[in-house]
């Protein structure tokens, strides 16, 4: 994967008509390094990003999400409501619109969209003005997704997309840009945060850095696994009924004294075929526990075999820096028996008073070497036995769960090995192929029915776990330059003390019969060597930090320049951090990107230190005091936020 290879829109002018929020016509034309958009609250900053981003992308509030029913896929892109825009104006305009300019590679782009009801009115694309009917974006994607014909080619938001995926070179066209606008590009003050979102890292990622079709490819056969396994329940289903049937009916038969003994091993056979199955998904389920366990186990091994050396290294340390050479070999040999209440002499149980300075044999004083702290050391090496008998204590009861759990996964394999005898005897009695009972003939199809779905879903499963052994596989070839970018950035922000990586996951994991989950496929984060999974491992900035180092690694190594819209990153970190992001976000604009970041009229250094990292030709300030209806009264400007500062 070549880096910088992909393109984003680069926004140079935003001009918004008879939209009663602000002043209009109200113009921004968007520097290339540095825009900040300041307000006090509740004067519209949020309702501006929505605005710019509505611009480019449409009503898209989400990616694409696809689910299963029927066995049939069912996709949409979740929008805003038409009226939204429309619900924040002080007086309704049908006229209100937003005409975006922006470049993408090397083709311009002129988008105008209503503010009224979404509508995309106008495209023009290096001066010539896109074809194609000038619809609602929901009927769009209703004729989009129902595939039903290509009547939704007609439309001019199809066209329009449709020359974004060509001109971006995204992989996954304009669902991929739709995601990087809403959840890499955009930071809003929600605070989601992408990093740990394990649908959208797999996203971004296995798009990224994969190969894009064969990632393609990937998603729709876990679409294939999803409509295997849908299959697979409506057949099970269809089957338990007609079981249940049976047995009513044999109920029936029994009240008119008829034989019911083949209707009897029938249902027999079938509930023994269900257990079978429920045993084994348990078996899967104690291995999956056992797996756990088993690494916890290998770690604490590791610190085991540390905090062993550690009490070598303390023990050398006292014997031959305290003791004289003439004693401590005796001190070594008689002491830890002594230390046990046990005489190393006889064996029987007895109380020693151990002191340092006095003999162990003779309790004469002894000369001790000075030059080290005892105190010290004494509580060094009692503090290191105690972490040993804990960890060791630790071991011992997850080796006790681990014997059990493989206990009882035997006791499952052996109740399994029974029930499959019974069903071979039950089988060889009832001779289903002479059989006459329709009922039971009926029972056999609808049991073969599913037998065939278990194994095509077993049969997508296997195809779905080989095309992620081979993501997996290029995952790690195309790691490290990505790793590389995140661990810059992420020092950036923490500062030089701290030590930061990203790991694959997929290295730690034991090889074994049932193939790693998808999440498996996700990255970590490692701060100061420990693996931070869970964001609440973190503290507020950290996690922010991480969240922008993670943003900035996808934007600056795969996209040919890039902007980022920051909500008020100032509410949430102390002094220390806002020169660290000051910088940090300094050197993703020296990088050839652009910032939009907004500011409330509070005090706070990163904003003004911002600003003045830049000279004025290369910031553009959007005052919403001077621009919004809600602050006409209000002086408090961005001048004098910057003088109040000062």
């Amino acid at each position: 994967m070549k880096q910088n290879e992909f393109y984003l829109p680069i926004l140079d002018k935003v001009t918004i008509y008879d939209y009663s929020l602000y002043k209009c016509p109200f113009e921004i034309d968007f520097s290339s390094k540095l825009n900040i958009i300041y307000g006090t609250n509740g004067i519209g900053k949020s309702t501006l990003l929505m605005i710019i981003l509505f611009s480019i992308i449409g009503p898209y509030k989400g990616t694409t999400k696809t689910q299963m029913r029927l066995e049939k896929r069912r996709d949409s892109r979740p929008l805003y409501d038409q009226d939204f825009f429309k619900d924040r104006m002080t007086e309704v305009s049908e006229n209100a619109k937003v005409v975006s300019e922006f470049h993408v590679n090397k083709n311009n782009y002129k988008v105008t969209h209503s503010l009224f009801d979404g509508r995309l009115l106008e495209v023009v694309v290096n001066d010539a003005l896109l074809p194609g009917k000038i619809g609602k974006y929901k009927d769009y994607e209703t004729k989009y997704f129902k595939n039903n014909d290509d009547s939704y080619k007609s439309y001019l938001i199809y066209n329009y997309q449709t020359s974004l995926s060509t001109t971006t070179l995204l992989p996954g066209g304009i669902n991929t840009l739709i995601n990087m606008i809403q959840d890499v590009m955009l930071f809003d003050e929600d605070r989601s945060l992408t990093f740990w979102n394990m649908n959208l890292q797999e996203l971004i990622i296995g798009k990224y850095i994969v190969d894009a079709s064969y990632y393609e490819q990937f998603c729709t056969q876990k679409l294939n696994t999803k409509a295997a396994e849908s299959a697979y329940k409506k057949s099970s289903e269809t089957h338990n009924f007609m079981l249940k049937f049976l047995k009513r009916e044999k109920d029936r038969l029994k009240e008119e004294g008829l034989d019911t003994s083949n209707i009897d091993l029938t249902i027999e056979l079938n509930t023994l075929q269900n257990e079978i199955e429920n045993l084994n998904e348990k078996i899967k389920e104690e291995r999956l526990v056992y797996e756990r366990k088993n690494s916890d186990l290998l770690q604490l091994t590791n610190k085991e075999e540390k905090l062993k050396e550690k009490n070598i290294e303390l023990n050398d340390k006292w014997y031959n820096n305290i003791l004289p050479d003439s004693y401590n070999n005796y001190y070594k040999k008689f002491s830890p028996k002594m230390l046990s209440d046990v005489c190393p002499i006889c064996g029987n149980k007895h109380s020693f008073d151990l002191k340092t300075e006095q003999c162990i044999i003779c309790k004469e004083k002894i000369h001790i070497e000075k030059n080290v702290d005892i105190l010290k050391l004494d509580i060094e090496r009692s503090d290191n036995s105690n972490k040993l008998v804990k960890i060791r204590n630790e071991i011992l009861l997850l080796k006790n769960e681990i014997n059990e759990i493989s206990s009882t996964i035997a006791s499952f394999r052996k109740q399994i090995s029974d029930k499959n005898a019974r069903i071979n005897k039950i089988q060889v009695y009832l001779n289903p192929d002479n059989s006459n009972d329709v009922d039971e003939q009926r029972l056999a199809r609808a049991q073969q029915d599913r037998d065939i779905a278990l194994q095509k879903m077993n049969s997508e499963k296997l195809k779905e776990n080989q095309m992620r052994k081979k993501i997996e596989e290029t995952l790690a070839q195309n790691f490290d330059v990505f790793r590389k970018s995140f661990i810059n950035y992420a020092i950036s922000f923490f500062g030089e003390e701290y030590k930061v990586n990203l790991k694959l996951p997929i290295s730690d994991i034991n090889e074994s019969d049932d193939d790693n989950i998808l999440q498996d496929l996700m990255i970590s984060f490692i701060l100061n060597e420990k693996r931070r999974d869970d964001c609440y491992m973190l503290s507020e900035s950290q996690r922010i930090f991480t969240d922008f180092a993670f943003r900035f690694s996808i934007l600056t190594t795969y996209h040919n320049k890039s902007f980022f819209i920051c909500e008020t990153p100032d509410s949430t970190l102390d002094m220390f951090h806002e020169k660290n992001a000051v910088n940090t976000f300094k050197r993703y604009i020296d990088s050839g990107n652009s910032l939009i970041i907004t500011a409330n009229a509070r005090k706070s250094s990163l904003i003004s230190n911002l600003y003045k990292a830049f000279s004025k030709k290369d910031v553009n300030v959007v005052d919403l005091t001077e621009m919004s209806i809600y602050s006409m009264k209000n002086n408090f400007t961005f001048d004098t936020y910057l003088r109040e500062e000062s």
